[in-house]
């Protein structure tokens, strides 16, 4: 995944509890949640990237965990 806005996104309403927006706040404000090298970015622009930064995370997991199931199906043939 590209994180630097060269991949086409969708733009989808997403609802997240009040205590999980304000921890992100604080992230951003404590420049936990990066901002790229020599780059500015609107809050809700990082609030984007972290949510992608997770959901690219989640898929990689995901094809791992499938890379090793299907290993083990060949190693039970």
């Amino acid at each position: 995944m590209d994180m630097m806005g060269r991949v086409g996104l969708v733009e989808i309403s997403v609802l997240i509890a009040p205590d999980q927006k304000a921890w992100m706040d604080r992230m951003i404000q404590e420049g936990k949640i990066a901002i790229p090298p020599g780059g500015t970015l609107e809050k809700g622009s990082l609030y984007s990237m972290f949510i992608r930064l997770l959901l690219h995370n989640a898929m990689e997991e995901q094809k791992r965990q499938e890379a090793l199931e299907a290993e083990d199906e060949d190693d039970d043939e």
